[in-house]
């Protein structure tokens, strides 16, 4: 019986891949690197739609196995929303408050000791646009991490241009990560999905822009195991991100699924492009940190 490998065994054993073959979708979502992984969910991709976000939050999950596959009694739970800015859920710049504290209660539920919500994001984003108080409600703890301190370095095997990095502290020693982006333009890079949302918890976000934005987002996704990513495509914004106001779409959908790169790259469906044409994607892909062919994936839509 092989022993299970943790989030915090890969971040801290990443060096030990320098050199070695890419690691494959198949390896998602990190808690075993071969054989069969009985946290693998029993479809790729669950997109739920209707008219509550936190409804077709939950559903998209639980046609995953439900938070209880994911998240162990008495596991420390890092949360990660897109929450910049303080425009309410109708401009479709953060995601749903509704959705984060609907996942809070969940983890709490199914029995873990500590939720944190955390980004590279002032309070005052999380107050104004109502996350603060949606996960306060739920029991969770949010953090502003805005401080130095708040980070650690970790090595980037596989980086061109990242070789090390400087990420979230709870990140790091998280038994469970869930990444909980909002689908919207991008004047930067193109699209923000899930893997754009890992620039919240990384310290030096003005290097990215300076060197190679795509390159290092898709180098960062290398060493940031996922447990679940559950995707906020309830309102969409299409022009003017990342903070708008602009054109707004309203899918009405959630996608849930453990492979960062399979999620956004359904994603860009609501663009009206595909996964190739965003150059992190398909970096990522190459990188072998996910699937970007949606006709590979199996995929489940329904009502919530």
């Amino acid at each position: 019986m092989r022993r299970e490998l943790t989030r915090r065994d890969f971040i801290k054993r990443s060096a030990t891949f320098a050199g070695g073959a890419a690691l494959t979708s198949a390896a998602f979502p990190f808690r075993l690197l071969a054989g069969d992984d009985p946290y693998r969910p029993p479809i790729d991709l669950a997109i739920a739609r209707g008219e509550s976000p936190a409804d077709n939050c939950l559903a998209a999950v639980d046609a995953l196995g439900g938070f209880s596959k994911f998240v162990p009694k008495g596991s420390k739970v890092v949360i990660k929303p897109n929450p910049v800015g303080t425009s309410p859920p109708e401009m479709a710049v953060n995601t749903h408050p509704d959705m984060v504290e609907a996942v809070v209660r969940e983890c709490f539920r199914t029995g873990a000791r500590e939720v944190v919500v955390l980004s590279h994001d002032e309070m005052r984003s999380f107050t104004g646009n109502g996350t603060a108080a949606a996960v306060e409600r739920a029991g969770g703890t949010v953090k502003a991490i805005t401080s130095h301190d708040d980070y650690t370095e970790i090595p980037v095997p596989r980086g061109q241009i990242l070789r090390r990095v400087e990420v979230a502290r709870d990140l790091v020693d998280a038994d469970v990560f869930i990444n909980m982006p909002i689908a919207k333009h991008h004047g930067g890079a193109s699209l923000t999905f899930t893997m754009k949302n890992l620039m919240g918890v990384n310290w030096n976000r003005v290097y990215f822009h300076q060197t190679d934005l795509h390159r290092c987002i898709a180098e960062l996704a290398t060493v940031i195991p996922h447990t679940l990513v559950i995707m906020d495509a309830n309102n969409v914004l299409l022009t003017n991100g990342p903070i708008g106001p602009g054109q707004v779409t309203r899918p009405q959908r959630v996608i849930a699924g453990v492979d960062q790169v399979a999620v956004d790259a359904f994603a860009t469906t609501f663009f009206d492009t595909k996964p190739e044409r965003v150059p992190h994607i398909r970096i990522a892909y190459e990188l072998g940190v996910g699937e970007m062919d949606v006709d590979r994936l199996k995929v489940k839509e329904f009502a919530a």
